[in-house]
């Protein structure tokens, strides 16, 4: 459920990007609102505990989430299952933030495990758009398996495996004819990449407890998480999945937006 945002006294405004903070006319919009600013990479402005976080793009928002950045993100730019402002309305929606017109929406993020055969913890990620295990090359069929809280759900030969959040069903996992889920709903959208059966299964299921494997290859598997390639995926590798945490954004009203700014 969305929450009215009310931020500090004297507000810390993170910028990840110097060409936005330009684009924003971020410290002219903070002078006025008692608001201070800095910007650089990422790690520099949380570094500098800001109260509000802005960032551009997709790739910026999956790095927010990867950070757990403990303040709400500001998004700019085109991005599917997310609100987020354009950037020609980026400075009117940075003063509106900043004058308290603004909800805070929270959004879940995949916590990720992955186990050899001996149990073994190989890596940890964060996704907060979606998971995929994937075969490197096209046409090798792989066969795949999906649990759900301990329980097997299916086997299935595919090109691959989609594991979808709320806010990552509205992208990729859509063109494959999943459902879209609204971020208040516990749980994610599991779709096969290609099949070989033509009438294989989608499902939506509880988010605490998930896994993937391998269970046959017919070429490498890579795990992809918000669209980074992680590692190779062996045959007798666990990828498991639950929620860790959520990342929270601002969202501003179009009519907020447009009395401010247009």
């Amino acid at each position: 459920m969305d929450a009215a945002w009310s931020g500090a006294e004297q507000p810390v405004v993170g910028i990840v990007d110097s060409k936005t903070a330009t684009a924003l006319n971020a410290d002219s919009i903070a002078d006025a609102h008692d608001a201070t600013t800095v910007r650089g990479d990422l790690e520099t402005v949380l570094a500098a505990e800001p109260s509000l976080l802005v960032t551009t793009g997709e790739d910026g928002l999956s790095a927010a989430a990867r950070a757990q950045p403990g303040v709400p993100v500001l998004p700019i730019g085109d991005v599917d299952g997310i609100d987020t402002v354009s950037a020609a309305r980026a400075p009117a929606a940075l003063e509106a933030v900043l004058e308290g017109d603004a909800t805070v929406r929270r959004h879940p993020v995949l916590g990720i495990e992955v186990e050899d055969d001996t149990g073994s913890n190989l890596i940890r990620e964060r996704a907060l758009f979606d998971a995929t295990l994937v075969t490197d090359e096209p046409a090798r069929i792989s066969e795949y398996g999906v649990e759900s809280r301990g329980e097997p759900v299916s086997t299935f030969r595919a090109d691959g495996v989609v594991v979808a959040t709320p806010a990552g069903s509205y992208g990729y996992s859509s063109a494959l004819e999943a459902p879209h889920l609204a971020s208040s709903i516990d749980a994610v959208a599991v779709s096969p990449i290609a099949p070989f059966a033509t009438r294989t299964r989608r499902w939506v299921l509880p988010d605490d407890d998930i896994a993937l494997t391998v269970e046959r290859d017919e070429g490498d598997v890579t795990l992809v998480v918000d669209d980074r390639s992680v590692r190779t995926i062996d045959v007798g590798s666990r990828v498991r999945l639950g929620v860790d945490g959520a990342l929270s954004t601002v969202v501003v009203s179009d009519g907020v937006v447009s009395t401010n700014g247009e």
